[in-house]
Formats: structure tokens, C-alpha cells, sequence
């Protein structure tokens, strides 16, 4: 099966910037393209979410019309191509330091655009003051996610967090709650969740919390304020995990409280958003295909994305890209150690049999365009 024939030039439409002939052609022919050396394979579903589509519509929607200077708090979403884009635009990021002083920057005269994740609760607070027009497009699954936790510390519980801590979505996360007067704790795998419940069934000494969890995981200074607790997640998490923490912490809250306890001293809310779950059941599914190799395409800070390349690699050798330029050629490639964050070029990465079956996976944040010129890049080594 080949996709319907016209030019192979992985190039967006003009109606959408984002989008790929290549791609398109590719999902009409099954999500399968066959050619000489093997397959190119795509997921059922895969690439932008509804919340990145609309927030991206509502950022293109204020270049078109705003007609002023536009400052955005931070990325858009973690995927450089789409940031750098909207820089041509002339839509200026604004890093954390020049949010620090806000006030300086941005004028009433300006406008402003608050990211997917949302900001801080402080700076948001300080951005409505300046009295610009604030486009606000934080996704609904992160806001529900706001909303639930602050419901939960209003009933007097603690927030355990399945999060990365420093990731924007937590940080967000996390000064909401503080702002409600909660407490939280953040555990960014299932090691810390493990230390975490280890402490609360006191098979580990609690006074170890502050040792465990720094500033950046949590705002308290003992283990006290979390006997009744109520967790969430990031938005990005494997759902898989996610399901094994609130079993860990009902295990732990059992031995120490008793199974008679555990309603009145744990709420639990899956806050793993559908799109996610829907992405990684699609990877999972392709990727025990019998595949030769999994390319993961996305930006290299994004939570959801970094997932669906644990994912692959529990199933298949992968690699993991920003774009098609990080293919050098067939012997080399571009890519980023995520224990230390320094860029890595990989070696003899393409296996050299014929044919292959290669799938090709991309995160919530990643546009299909990118997805589109991955895909031709590949099919130049199966001709």
C-alpha cells in the first residue's frame, strides 16, 4: 500500500501552517507507507491535542487581530518549532527573568497571552493589573485539574502530585494550591512515590521528608499535613503510573491507618487527560507491531512526549527527535541524553536490513508539519 500519489515535499497547506500533505496522504492509505526498503507506520492517533489546537487557533487569532505588541508568558507549548514561528510573528516570549519584572515590559497599551499551562497565580494577578488585553489560553483539562485541588485543600487535605516539579504545568499547579493555603508534595516517579509511602506506613523514618522533597517538591516541612491526602497528576503522566501510585498510597495509608480509614483519608482524581491516555493506548498499540524501530518526533521538553519514548523503548529500539533536521544521515543522529539534558549524537542508529518496519510516534505538542518532513526524511533510506 503506498499513499495516494502527488509530490512527496513534506509542505503544509496554506489554509494551515501546521498541517502536512505527507501526513495527510499517509493516514488516507491506512497510516502505512510502503516502500522498497519497508514501512513507515503512524499511530491511530497521534500529534496535536484538542486543548494545543485551540490554544495555538487563540494565539493565531491575536496575531491576526490584536494589531499591538504581543508578549506571551513562556512558551506556548513546549515544542520549539511552534515557538520559533510565532517568534517570526513577532510575538514576543518572555523568559522568567523578564517576567520578574513585568510591569517594566508590558504596558496597557500591549497585549498579553497567558500559555497553555497557565502562569503563576502571582504573575497572572500582576498581568490583569497592568490592564492590557489578556488572552488567556490555558488548556481546560489543566484548569479542572486547578479547580479539583483547590477543592480538596478547602476540605483540609494535602496534594500529592505525580509530576515532574519543575515542569510549567506544576509549577502552575503548585501556586494555586499554595495561594488556596494547601500544602503539596510533589513525586516525580514512582522511586520517590515508593519513599513517600514508606514514610507514611513508617517503614522509613519521616523526618527524612525535607531530605527526600526539596523546596521545588513541596511547601511544608514535615510529613504531618499529608495524613489525609488527595491525589492528582499532571496533566502528561503515563496513566499506567499514575494508577500504580494511587495503589501505593492506598497500601500505605492501609498499614499505617487501617482499610477502614482510607475514605475519610484519600481522594483520588485522574487527572491524566483523555487526549494523553488516548496517545500512549495508540503507541502502545503500534509499537507491538513488530517494529524494527520507533522514531519519537517532538520537543524535547515536553512532558507527554518524553513519555511516549519510555513507552517505545520498553518495546522496541527508539530514538527520540525534535525534527528532521536531527537526522544526519544514516549512520548519525541528533538527539538529547534526558538524564543530563546534553545534546547526544547517536550512531549506527538505522539498522541496515531490509526491509524495515519503522513507527513513528509524535507528543500532543507536536505539529504535523514536523511530523510530515520526519517521514520523508526516513523514506529517503527505505527507497
Amino acid at each position: 500500500m503506498t499513499p495516494p500519489p502527488g509530490p512527496t515535499r513534506a509542505m503544509p497547506s496554506k489554509q494551515d501552517i501546521f498541517a502536512s500533505d505527507v501526513v495527510d496522504r499517509v493516514r488516507s492509505a491506512g497510516n502505512v507507507w510502503t516502500l522498497p526498503g519497508g514501512q513507515l507506520l503512524l499511530p491511530r492517533v497521534f500529534g496535536f491535542c484538542r486543548g494545543v489546537n485551540r490554544a495555538l487557533s487563540m494565539l493565531r487569532e491575536a496575531c491576526r487581530h490584536e494589531g499591538r505588541q504581543l508578549f506571551l508568558l513562556g512558551q506556548i507549548i513546549h515544542n520549539p518549532w511552534v515557538n520559533e514561528h510565532f517568534r517570526r510573528l513577532g510575538v514576543e516570549l518572555l523568559t522568567a527573568a523578564q517576567m520578574a519584572r513585568l510591569e517594566e515590559i508590558v504596558r496597557p497599551e500591549h497585549g498579553a497571552v497567558i500559555p497553555a499551562f497557565g502562569v503563576p497565580l502571582p504573575i497572572e494577578r500582576r498581568l490583569r493589573k497592568i490592564g492590557c488585553p489578556v488572552v488567556d489560553t490555558s488548556c481546560g483539562d489543566v484548569r479542572r485539574l486547578w479547580v479539583w485541588g483547590e477543592r480538596a485543600v478547602a476540605r483540609g487535605f494535602g496534594v500529592f502530585i505525580f509530576g515532574r516539579s519543575r515542569h510549567d504545568e506544576t509549577v502552575v499547579t503548585k501556586s494555586r494550591l499554595a495561594d488556596a493555603g494547601g500544602y503539596y508534595v510533589v513525586a516525580g516517579d514512582l522511586e520517590q512515590t515508593q519513599a513517600f509511602c514508606d514514610m507514611i506506613s513508617r517503614r522509613r523514618d519521616p523526618g527524612e521528608f525535607t531530605r527526600v522533597f526539596d523546596a521545588q517538591a513541596t511547601n511544608a516541612d514535615s510529613l504531618a499535613p499529608f495524613e489525609r491526602l488527595a491525589q492528582v497528576s499532571q496533566t502528561t503522566m503515563l496513566y499506567d503510573e499514575t494508577m500504580q501510585v494511587r495503589d501505593r498510597l492506598r497500601q500505605a495509608f492501609a498499614q499505617q491507618f487501617g482499610g477502614e480509614q482510607l475514605s475519610q483519608r484519600l481522594l483520588f482524581e485522574p487527572t491524566v487527560c483523555r487526549a494523553t491516555q488516548d496517545r500512549q493506548a495508540a503507541a502502545v498499540e503500534l509499537c507491538r507491531d513488530r517494529l524494527d524501530l520507533v522514531v519519537v518526533v517532538g520537543g524535547f521538553g515536553s512532558s507527554n512526549t518524553r513519555h511516549l519514548y519510555e513507552l517505545a523503548r520498553s518495546y522496541a529500539p527508539a530514538v527520540f527527535i525534535e525534527d528532521a533536521g536531527a537526522i544526519l544521515s544514516a549512520d548519525e543522529l541528533r538527539t538529547m541524553d534526558l538524564e543530563t539534558n546534553s545534546p547526544l549524537v547517536l550512531r549506527d542508529w538505522l539498522p541496515r536490513r531490509r526491509p524495515l518496519r519503522v513507527g513513528v510516534l509524535a507528543g500532543a505538542s507536536s505539529p504535523e508539519v514536523v511530523v510530515g518532513e520526519v517521514l520523508h526524511r526516513l523514506a529517503e533510506f527505505l527507497q
